[in-house]
């Protein structure tokens, strides 16, 4: 599901594009010269196709399902998977293993069993569930001068809390850097870098908040040059069984969907992989002890927080969303 929805200012030369890749919406606006648009759209869809070629669990010719089969051998991996494998320790770490990439075997359990699309949600049955205790698990043997990787014998990946980010950051640098455009905005399926050089900051990006509860409505909008949001939410890949809804955030705590009192989070900051990550983190965690991770471990980062019982909460420190319907603040110094 799609939590960001983009506006911007009309302007001459720009240009977008909207396609499916990666089990979401990809979303690519930019302002280029005219005879370098069409070459700009055909990267960005190249690039989406050949990140989820590479990291999708649902292509049985994946280099992720690879990895997945060969687990406990030593295997040469891509310079992309080396990456973002690194990525995923790092975020272990810094989460206290809150985000935890060996959920695979839990959301298969919970009925996740293919492209969520797919899912017959009437075969889905909660005996599937097995008793899962709280447990780490060991680290991802990574041989960063060799390009190798060994995957703990019986543990599976799914890289889908972070890659999409990922995937954002590294074309919107591409592109920014390589092809020298000013303005652009990529969104994934709510995972979104917005820049610009405007200096007068006339012409800036608006991201509308979407209401949780009704998706059809903002709650309002923010508005700046450059931008990376996420947004997560236990409520739109959703489906039930005997023991009620079920959705797609694990609590490695338990190896089952979450159950905090946290429905939708929306992080704002720099990066767009530490506020996809942020933002899973805080859904999972419940609104208290999320929040208080966050502001910790990502100084700079805001959170906009929607609970259970329908009220949204700001913890941050700029009047960036002085436009969006907020319940209560807590303003961090």
């Amino acid at each position: 599901m799609t939590s960001t929805n983009v506006t911007q200012f009309n302007m001459p030369g720009q240009y977008e594009c909207s396609f499916h890749a990666m089990n979401t919406w990809i979303e690519v606006k930019f302002q280029a010269a005219e005879n370098e648009a069409e070459n700009l759209i055909l990267l960005a869809k190249n690039w989406f196709e050949t990140v989820e070629q590479c990291f999708s669990r649902f292509r049985a010719n994946s280099e992720l399902c690879y990895l997945n089969r060969s687990a406990g051998e030593t295997c040469m991996v891509s310079d992309p998977m080396l990456e973002v494998l690194q990525l995923a320790e790092l975020y272990r770490i810094k989460t206290d293993h809150i985000f935890e990439p060996f959920v695979l075997q839990a959301l298969k359990e919970a009925g996740y069993c293919e492209s969520f699309e797919l899912l017959n949600i009437d075969r889905l049955d909660s005996s599937q569930f097995r008793d899962c205790h709280t447990q780490t698990y060991p680290f991802i043997a990574l041989d960063v001068k060799m390009k190798s990787v060994r995957l703990p014998a019986g543990l599976h990946l799914d890289l889908g809390g972070i890659v999409k980010s990922w995937a954002v950051k590294r074309f919107a640098s591409y592109i920014r850097n390589k092809r020298f455009v000013e303005k652009g905005l990529l969104n994934a399926g709510g995972d979104l870098l917005a820049w610009s050089s405007d200096e007068e900051k006339i012409h800036q990006w608006s991201i509308g908040i979407e209401d949780p509860w009704n998706p059809k409505k903002e709650l309002g909008v923010i508005s700046r040059n450059e931008m990376a949001v996420a947004t997560s939410s236990t409520l739109g890949r959703q489906w039930t069984n005997s023991q009620g809804a079920q959705h797609h955030l694990i609590d490695p705590r338990t190896m089952r969907p979450s159950t905090s009192d946290t429905v939708q989070c929306t992080v704002i900051g720099q990066d767009p992989i530490e506020c996809e990550i942020w933002s899973k983190t805080i859904c999972i965690l419940g609104r208290e002890e999320g929040t208080k991770l966050l502001l910790a471990r990502a100084p700079g980062y805001e959170a906009l927080v929607f609970t259970e019982d329908c009220q949204s909460h700001f913890y941050g420190k700029s009047d960036l969303w002085k436009t969006v319907d907020i319940d209560e603040y807590h303003i961090t110094i």
